[in-house]
C-alpha cells in the first residue's frame, strides 16, 4: 500500500510484516506451514499465498521491494535450513545427487 514495512522470518512463528517502526506490532502473520506458494515479477514485487488454517481461504499478500532478488535469495536460504532442521536427511541427499 505504498508504505515501509519490515518483513521478518522468525524461526518459530514464521513471517511476518510490520509498518513503520521497528518493535512495532505486526499487521500480519503466518506460520511456515500455512504458506502454500509464491510468485514474483521477477523485479520488484512478490507475491505470497498463505492458507487460513481456520477458513482454508487462501490469502495473497503482495509485497514490493527494490532488491528483490536479494530477498528471495535470504528467504530461500532461510527455509532451505528450516527445511533441513526438520528433516537432517534433506541435506544428505542433496550431497548424493551432487
Amino acid at each position: 500500500m505504498g508504505r515501509a514495512a519490515g518483513l521478518t522470518l522468525d524461526w518459530s512463528s514464521g513471517f511476518s510484516l510490520s509498518e513503520g517502526t521497528p518493535g512495532a506490532p505486526p499487521v500480519w502473520t503466518y506460520r511456515f506451514s500455512q504458506l502454500r506458494g509464491s510468485s514474483d515479477d521477477g523485479k520488484s514485487k512478490l507475491k505470497l499465498h498463505f492458507q487460513d488454517t481456520e477458513t482454508k481461504v487462501i490469502e495473497t499478500k503482495e509485497l514490493e521491494c527494490q532488491i528483490l532478488q536479494s530477498l528471495l535469495f535470504c528467504m530461500h536460504a532461510f527455509l532451505t535450513a528450516k527445511v533441513a532442521s526438520v528433516d537432517p536427511a534433506f541435506l544428505a541427499s542433496i550431497q548424493h545427487s551432487s
